[in-house]
């Protein structure tokens, strides 16, 4: 086992499939930890290489004989934010209040909002910290929509009401996502230094869909 299988491997992957260095090294296990590190360096080194290093520890397929070729695809880095991110993360800032349509401001670069400590890296995202490990319990939808009530005054152009309609219409319509209502308001409570008017609203926004997701008529 060696990098002319790794080679094979590499270019069996569809394009700008991620993996991280565990992941890379499960599909080699009888290859050492110093070995699987310099096969992948040397995909990641030719003229037009099969691989790329978006990230310490990750691993992109690229596109090979691109007419424009970069190093890193920038497509790679939304899907990447998100594999770091880990359970509970959800969209952020000016980032999801333009993503549900309570503000018409499209920022330039992806929000992400994770549990614990943000991590370091140099991928082009937004990363911030939340402190609340319940939010690991949320999807990222859930996550997000705690997060766009958690910032409405900062970002939002439309009034708390105006919001609330907006949300019930697209829900009714099935152009978004269902929350789980009594986990929702749980995880809410549990925020720290947010006040009585988010947790108002968290409620609010719950009570438009009933206790399994299923909207309120």
């Amino acid at each position: 086992m060696g990098i002319e299988e790794m080679r094979d491997w590499a270019e069996a992957l569809e394009p700008y499939e991620l993996f991280n260095l565990d992941e890379v090294q499960d599909m080699f296990p009888a290859m050492s930890r110093t070995a699987v590190i310099a096969g992948l360096g040397r995909l990641c080194n030719d003229d037009d290489p099969l691989m790329c290093r978006p990230a310490r520890g990750w691993y992109c397929r690229r596109i090979q004989d691109a007419p424009y070729p970069v190093p890193v695809p920038p497509m790679v880095y939304p899907h990447l934010g998100w594999r770091i991110a880990g359970p509970g993360a959800g969209m952020t800032g000016p980032y999801v209040a333009n993503r549900i349509h309570w503000s018409t401001q499209v920022p330039p670069r992806i929000w992400i909002a994770v549990v614990g400590r943000p991590p370091r890296t140099p991928v082009p995202i937004v990363f911030t910290g939340r402190s609340n490990k319940r939010r690991a319990e949320l999807t990222m939808w859930e996550a997000s929509l705690l997060e766009a009530i958690r910032d409405f005054d900062t970002w939002s152009e439309i009034t708390w009401p105006k919001a609330l309609d907006k949300h019930a219409d697209y829900l009714s319509r099935d152009w978004i996502g269902a929350i789980r209502s009594e986990l929702f308001v749980e995880v809410a409570d549990a925020e720290r230094g947010q006040g009585k008017l988010f947790r108002q609203r968290c409620r609010e926004l719950a009570a438009i869909a009933g206790p399994t997701g299923i909207p309120a008529r």
